[in-house]
């Protein structure tokens, strides 16, 4: 795990119990070692070990995709640090589910990783949105643009 990957789960939300699981879960590593997630409806961001991170988030038939940017790893340690002293230390956001993507006072999981590039890397690696738009776990990796597209790097089914 690199600085900027970006994980996506299958099987697991940060929902709880209040939406189906297959609403799915999305989260930024900050580091090699430490995974930065806007974990459910009743919290903030938070900073975890990825042993725990993954203990959480796999089990059973459970897996987490990881993606990275592997042509600018400047951009994705950009905004792994952005996440975690911009999005984290300094204005750690409140979980609110609402399709504006660029207001910094609320967050949702995987809007949470769409502006950790946005602000942290560059506008440019990620498409811009004129209106109200969700970014959703399952299918907003599709939403990194160019020479930034996110490449699937594996698949982890354990730790």
């Amino acid at each position: 795990m690199k600085a900027g990957d970006i994980l996506v789960c299958y099987g697991t939300s940060s929902s709880s119990n209040s939406i189906p699981n297959h609403v799915g879960h999305a989260a930024i590593a900050s580091s090699s070692s430490h995974i930065l997630e806007m974990p459910n409806i009743w919290s903030h961001a938070t900073h975890v070990g990825k042993a725990s991170w993954f203990a959480k988030h796999i089990k059973g038939k459970d897996y987490v995709a990881v993606y990275r940017v592997k042509k600018h790893p400047h951009y994705a340690e950009d905004a792994a640090g952005y996440a975690y002293h911009d999005m984290y230390i300094n204005n750690n956001p409140k979980y609110l589910l609402s399709p504006n993507l660029y207001d910094r006072t609320t967050s949702y999981c995987s809007k949470y990783v769409y502006c950790a590039w946005y602000y942290g890397a560059t506008k440019d690696s990620v498409k811009h949105y004129n209106t109200g738009h969700y970014v959703l776990p399952h299918s907003f990796i599709g939403n990194w643009k160019g020479s930034f597209v996110a490449s699937y790097v594996y698949k982890v089914t354990e730790y």
